[in-house]
């Protein structure tokens, strides 16, 4: 077996793709596939000591995905910036290659650590301030079909003016729509009981949503070296909103947030105003989005009768999307392109409502009583091709 090649303090490591060398000064941590190291750059025309992060793995496979990844997110502000990758030839035949990656240095550690050498927790709007941003980068991933699946308090850093930062993607992976990512690889003291105990066979967008709910659990109460489980949501030091926030992001898969936009909507309730009930389909604009219980064409019909228009275009102009069934092309909760264009217009502020299939009849319905009050109505199941 390949013994694994340590750096010790003082020893220069050069990147043959970019020359950059940096001197290690002393090791941050260790794990089963390698090292974190404090090291500083030697030849950056700065003079400051500028101190920088080199992870060294043996595991050319999450090299690989934390490469891929740092590159994709490296303009983003709430990701751990990466500066170079490259691998490290061994010296003799006794090492193995050392894969490396050179980040930016946290001032402050992990979450983990920042939290158990201050030995309190955030305030709920520090603490839901900073989920908020990590959820806008987790809500960008999932929209391009990639799930981090490691999102644990050892993962994300607290960095320079205390920001949070998300790192450690070598366990990130996207997946093309309509296919679904196998739960075989996660954090098993940091997932739900069931995906632990292997009932579930596919890592979901949700389940990221579960990491992220406990994070903001752990910066609440001060301490991340345990799970909090539902029915512990109502001794955190928060008022009940973020209480409901917690315990819906944690709960059975089910019931859960099934996306980061979901629980970000839900912590920024005052940039996204609750929209009115419908009361009325007169003079709103239509949508359609998924395969319906009955023909697209008699729900044309019923949505002209209430007094609608139709769109085939998700537009400022829309007020309403009616969401069918899910397609068979979206198995992984993959959303269709008006269900991403429809919120993303919500996030700038349009209000548009989105219903499902039942509500839209129930709409239908009480139109017909207004319209005709003394009449019989047939049911929407008359319309069944």
């Amino acid at each position: 077996m390949e013994r694994m090649r340590k750096l010790k303090p003082g020893t220069v490591v050069e990147s043959p793709a970019t020359g950059r060398r940096f001197l290690v000064a002393n090791r941050l941590g260790e794990g089963g596939y390698g090292c974190t190291y404090r090291v500083q750059r030697l030849d950056s025309w700065d003079r400051r000591i500028q101190n920088y992060c080199l992870k060294t793995t043996t595991d050319p496979e999450s090299w690989h995905r934390e490469a891929y990844f740092g590159e994709l997110l490296n303009r983003c502000e709430r990701a751990v910036r990466m500066y170079d990758s490259f691998p490290l030839f061994p010296p003799t035949r006794r090492h193995g290659v050392l894969y490396c990656l050179v980040f930016e240095y946290a001032e402050h550690g992990t979450i983990r650590d920042h939290l158990a050498s201050t030995k309190r927790g955030w305030s709920p709007v520090r603490a839901r301030r900073e989920i908020v941003a990590l959820l806008k980068l987790l809500d960008q991933l999932h929209g391009a079909g990639a799930l981090h699946r490691d999102i644990t308090p050892m993962n994300v850093f607290v960095c320079k003016n205390k920001k949070l930062k998300l790192g450690d993607f070598g366990l990130a992976q996207h997946v093309l729509a309509g296919k679904m990512l196998t739960a075989s690889a996660f954090t098993p003291f940091f997932v739900s009981k069931r995906m632990a105990e292997g009932e579930r066979r596919y890592w979901l967008p949700s389940d990221d949503v579960f990491q992220m709910g406990q994070l903001l659990a752990m910066l609440l109460r001060g301490e991340a070296d345990s799970l909090i489980s539902v029915k512990d949501v109502g001794k955190l030091p928060c008022k009940d909103d973020l209480h409901g926030i917690v315990a819906k992001a944690i709960c059975a898969r089910r019931n859960r947030y099934a996306t980061a936009l979901e629980m970000l909507r839900a912590l920024q309730g005052h940039d996204y105003p609750e929209q009115e009930p419908l009361e009325s389909l007169e003079g709103k604009t239509v949508v359609f989005s998924g395969p319906l219980s009955i023909r697209r064409f008699d729900a044309e019909v019923l949505v002209r009768q209430a007094g609608a228009s139709i769109s085939d275009q998700v537009t400022r102009r829309v007020n309403v999307i009616i969401q069918g069934r899910r397609s068979h092309d979206y198995v992984m909760r993959h959303k269709g392109s008006k269900l991403l264009a429809a919120e993303k217009l919500i996030r700038q502020g349009v209000p548009i409502s989105i219903i499902g299939e039942p509500e839209f009849f129930d709409l239908v319905w009480q139109n017909r009583r207004r319209s005709r009050p003394n009449r019989r109505v047939p049911l929407a199941g008359a319309h069944r091709a």
